[in-house]
């Protein structure tokens, strides 16, 4: 059977595949470079290959069930997905331990006996879905009136997920929502105007108990990142200082294999995790950059033909979320290690180590073979024809 669904897979699903999976080879040379040498067991990169075979198995089931019957679903996993965020939001107040632990004074997972699951990242997908299901056949959201329906949709779980916190997780939904809505046919000055109010109540969200002070310390070392005061550089600024030396000292071709000073002196906080494109620059270099910015573009390049090439609209607009959240996430993630965005603790899609996290996107790109592999021929008009 899984020889038959691998042989069914179109040349656009090989692409995607083939894409994440070495994404995901470069993440795992990246942890066991850091365990080289120090650990006599691999025990991350054990666990981490654990993971790319759940999310592989992840990946197969949704070829199996199809995305049009995965669609039907979406309301009720969304609601899933946002009493379990509630929960997680509760466990701030009510101690739920340990089945919700706190971790760095952050309450993002449900441990299940060995399982811990970041719920955030699963709602990722949930999103989209739900999301896709909603817009599918409506026009209402071309009003202005009729924005208020998806903003819900988006605002709801990104106030939940702000509250764990993870500011990181939580702006990644409203880029997905422009773009979603954009391709829907949602009129762009309805979209620019609530932009515009967005703008203008950022300054007010920087200063509301929604930003906690390390948050806002995060933001304000993108500006100071150039201070020559030693004392910043070793608090404030040290992971965006050493994230930047790290990728400067790979240069053309890279340190080599477990060969970077970084590697050897444990240099770099979250090397494995928010810091793994620093470790892909420092063992690679400018080489291993341009390789991985490449898998990122076969992925939403051939995830973007996907969407044109559909006549299903839940399809087109699954597609298209599916490739704004990859991109937004790799954008961010990327700037945020060269300073040119704000530390968010943001992960690098397929790369950074985490098992919710190399799952929810195995699911994800999942869903957009699945939508690659079903082209349904529908008695109706193209959709979104504006």
């Amino acid at each position: 059977m899984i020889r038959a669904l691998i042989g069914a897979l179109p040349p656009l699903g090989w692409a995607v595949l083939v894409a994440a999976l070495a994404l995901t080879s470069f993440g795992l040379i990246g942890v066991y470079a850091g365990e080289a040498g120090v650990e006599p067991v691999p025990e991350k990169t054990v666990r981490q290959l654990v993971y790319l075979g759940v999310g592989l198995v992840g990946f197969l089931a949704v070829q199996v069930i199809g995305y049009r019957e995965i669609g039907r679903w979406a309301y009720p996993a969304f609601g899933v997905v946002l009493v379990l965020l509630t929960l997680l939001v509760v466990a701030r107040k009510v101690p739920l331990a340990p089945f919700i632990p706190e971790r760095r004074n952050a309450f993002r997972w449900i441990v299940l006996g060995p399982i811990n699951i970041q719920v955030s990242e699963y709602t990722k997908v949930v999103y989209v879905l739900a999301l896709a299901y909603y817009l599918r056949y409506r026009t209402n959201y071309r009003t202005l009136t009729g924005l208020l329906g998806p903003f819900i949709l988006t605002l709801v779980p990104m106030a939940l997920i702000l509250k764990e916190p993870d500011l990181g997780t939580s702006i990644l939904l409203l880029p997905t929502l422009f773009v979603m809505l954009f391709v829907a046919g949602s009129k762009l000055r309805h979209l620019a105007l609530v932009l515009l109010l967005g703008l203008i109540a950022a300054p007010t969200f920087y200063f509301s108990p929604l930003m906690n002070p390390y948050q806002r310390e995060r933001i304000q070392a993108l500006f100071h990142q150039d201070f020559t005061d030693a004392q910043w550089r070793l608090n404030a600024g040290y992971q965006l200082s050493q994230s930047k030396i790290a990728l400067g000292s790979g240069r053309t071709i890279g340190q080599g294999f477990t060969e970077g000073a970084f590697f050897r002196h444990d240099l770099l906080p979250e090397e494995h995790n928010d810091f793994i494109f620093a470790v892909v620059g420092h063992q690679w270099g400018f080489l291993g950059c341009v390789a991985v910015l490449f898998c990122y573009l076969v992925i939403v390049a051939a995830g973007l033909i996907i969407a044109s090439i559909t006549t299903d609209p839940l399809g087109r607009l699954l597609a298209v979320g599916i490739c704004t959240l990859t991109c937004t996430q790799t954008i961010i993630n990327m700037g945020m290690t060269m300073g040119l965005m704000p530390i968010t603790g943001m992960s690098l899609p397929f790369v950074s180590m985490g098992g919710s996290g190399l799952v929810s996107q195995y699911l994800a790109i999942g869903l957009l073979v699945s939508v690659a592999r079903r082209r349904p021929l529908d008695m109706a008009p193209r959709p979104f024809e504006f």
